[in-house]
């Protein structure tokens, strides 16, 4: 078999790597930082099923644009200083808020959110990694009987697709998560849906299962061009010295679009600026991952406290961070579990990840257009640890010229 050289250590690229390795690839991850510590370290930490299949761009979302414009703690805010520049990505989106569009979205993020729990399973079962997977389902909240039947629509779709869950009312919520408020008044129990307390641990016992063994299994470097000969890239330009390459898969998340174009490759990708705040060492008493639905923000117990995740702000990956974003998650979390009751000033950390985003929320997963033995696996938005084992798993069946068993004309990597 080949050698693969996979720039990108996040949970994208872990799990291509552990896929190819499994395939009999020998393989070399890429990244400036650790395995881990981007994106994939700070997001919601869930795993979820067909009931992730509705994604945002709908005529719904139009209705929205004032508030992202005006309102500073809109669950979805632009800055007005990155508003020309992303203003080609943002009229592809525009585009495609019709219906028709959703629907031939929706259908084929099922097809790929269809088998994600058991390719976790594959690469996780009897190794480290799978101590830090929870099978116990996930819970999306609602704080009202009104917001409940207003999603209604959403919750038809998602079951046209194969989705299963149970709707709960206020005394089901409470039997199941006594620590929830009574500012829950519906929710929905997806019983099939896995998450992990530590999404950055996660990644790395999944890099290092990947990389055990192999001659250069982890560089820490930093890509700054790509050298391409007779329509191939030959060599990674690194900030640690050139690294040959036979056969190349960039997952580079947000970053993907700048090794694209170094490839002569134009790819209309954004950054989601989500953040996190997460009360260290809180024991909260909860079980399992929650979703707010109402207010777009996670809440999950980790090994290292109790997180809230979530917010999207649309400003490119170099802006500096707003920490006021993840106060707006706190202020809006924090009535939904009894045990914050009280509590004023925790002590509490915030993170900022870019999460890479395409106009239909669809990834690009497949051959690089134009450039022979190279491969594109980004872009998966919210659902980037969702997606990386099943990512990984049709990443490794291209490269290994397989048929991955699902049709990948809805993300091919020359649709913009």
């Amino acid at each position: 078999m080949s050698h693969v050289t996979i720039i990108g250590a996040g949970i994208i690229g872990a799990c291509c790597a552990r896929y190819l390795t499994l395939a009999g690839h020998e393989v070399t991850l890429v990244d400036r930082i650790e395995p881990g510590m981007g994106c994939s370290f700070g997001n919601a930490g869930v795993i979820s099923t067909l009931g992730s299949s509705v994604q945002p761009p709908s005529p719904r979302l139009l209705k929205d644009i004032p508030s992202m414009l005006f309102d500073r703690d809109a669950t979805l805010v632009i800055r007005w200083s990155y508003l020309f520049k992303m203003m080609p990505w943002l009229v592809t989106l525009l585009r495609g808020c019709t219906t028709a569009d959703q629907q031939r979205t929706a259908a084929a993020m099922a097809s790929l959110l269809d088998g994600t729990t058991s390719a976790y399973d594959t690469i996780v079962r009897d190794t480290e990694a799978d101590q830090f997977i929870r099978r116990n389902g996930l819970l999306g909240l609602y704080s009202s009987e009104q917001s409940f039947a207003n999603d209604q629509w959403r919750r038809d779709m998602n079951r046209s697709f194969g989705a299963t869950f149970d709707e709960l009312a206020r005394e089901e919520i409470r039997q199941m998560e006594p620590v929830l408020s009574d500012q829950v008044a519906r929710a929905i129990f997806f019983p099939t849906v896995y998450s992990t307390d530590n999404p950055g641990l996660l990644t790395r016992a999944i890099a290092d299962r990947a990389c055990d063994g192999q001659a250069k299994g982890y560089v820490q470097a930093e890509v700054r061009d790509l050298q391409i000969d007779n329509g191939r890239v030959t060599r990674l330009k690194t900030d640690q010295g050139d690294m040959p390459v036979d056969k190349l898969v960039v997952a580079a998340g947000a970053f993907s679009h700048r090794l694209a174009r170094m490839m002569g490759i134009r790819v209309l990708l954004e950054s989601e600026r989500g953040y996190h705040v997460e009360l260290e060492g809180f024991e909260s008493g909860l079980t399992r991952v929650c979703l707010h639905y109402e207010h777009a923000y996670g809440i999950n117990p980790t090994t290292t406290g109790l997180r809230f995740a979530g917010t999207v702000e649309l400003a490119g990956v170099d802006a500096p961070e707003k920490h006021e974003r993840g106060q707006t998650i706190w202020r809006r979390a924090r009535p939904v579990l009894r045990e914050l009751e009280g509590v004023d000033n925790p002590k509490m950390t915030t993170w900022m990840g870019r999460r890479p985003t395409l106009p239909d929320f669809r990834p690009m997963i497949g051959p690089a257009p134009g450039v022979r033995d190279c491969w594109f696996a980004f872009g998966h938005q919210h659902l980037g640890l969702t997606l990386g084992a099943r990512t990984g798993a049709i990443i490794a069946d291209l490269v290994s010229g397989h048929d991955p068993g699902l049709d990948l004309e809805p993300f091919r990597t020359d649709r913009f």
